[in-house]
């Protein structure tokens, strides 16, 4: 019986050396690609991993990412619940805070979500005002009183409020971040390609490989992958 030649034995273990660098590549890194949430934040998902995106209507970031984002829920695992929160960096933006929680509480969010984004950075419309934002809202055909109501409520006023807090306590420094199950939160512009512009696709691995390790496994292979 021959046995293969010291060269080929060599072949074998760079191949395996370098198919190990490669998996241990695909590892997040912390404090680059993403930071620890200190203290982790209790969620109310039970056994779910809790998925939450920190936005505004008003960055022009989270419009870009809203597709990609969108896609990316398509195929989400089904152990993953998703939220998103608005915040609040700037008075103007608080009009669109309120525009967010008020589409979520008639169950309007996802006919409108991206007509919103469109109207501000397609259409160049200034949604800073509570008064533009009821036009633009009853231009959309939304019932005006209706609309009203439920915007100028106390409620949506503590809406508001909460989630500036909330991003203050996750330490949320831009829009759009994503924070993964009350302990890690990362962002696209965290996560670079090597000539320097975003990896969208890397980030969603580093999303996806996030969630594993609340799993405590590692994430499936090609995970990343949109699913037909």
């Amino acid at each position: 019986m021959r046995f293969p030649r010291l060269f080929d034995w060599s072949s074998l273990l760079f191949a395996a050396v370098a198919l190990a660098a490669s998996a241990l590549a695909q590892q997040p890194v912390a404090d680059k690609e993403y930071k620890l949430i200190n203290p982790p934040q209790r969620t109310d998902t039970g056994k779910k991993i809790e998925v939450i995106e920190f936005f505004s209507y008003a960055c022009p970031h989270c419009a870009d990412f809203e597709p990609f984002l969108q896609d990316w829920l398509k195929r989400k695992p089904k152990d993953v619940q998703y939220r998103m929160v608005p915040m609040v960096f700037r008075e103007n933006w608080k009009p669109l805070a309120k525009l967010f929680y008020t589409l979520e509480q008639m169950g309007l969010v996802e006919r409108y979500h991206m007509k919103v984004y469109d109207a501000i950075h397609r259409q160049n419309q200034q949604l800073f005002t509570d008064q533009a934002v009821t036009d633009w809202a009853v231009k959309q055909g939304i019932d005006k009183t209706k609309f009203e109501q439920i915007y100028q409520s106390f409620g949506i006023d503590t809406k508001v409020q909460r989630a500036a807090a909330m991003g203050r306590t996750y330490g949320v420094q831009f829009t759009p971040s994503v924070a993964v199950n009350g302990k890690y939160w990362t962002g696209p512009s965290m996560v670079m390609s090597p000539n320097g512009g975003l990896d969208i696709p890397r980030f969603f691995e580093v999303v996806d490989r996030l969630v594993a390790m609340e799993r405590g496994k590692p994430a499936a292979a090609g995970s990343t992958k949109k699913k037909s």
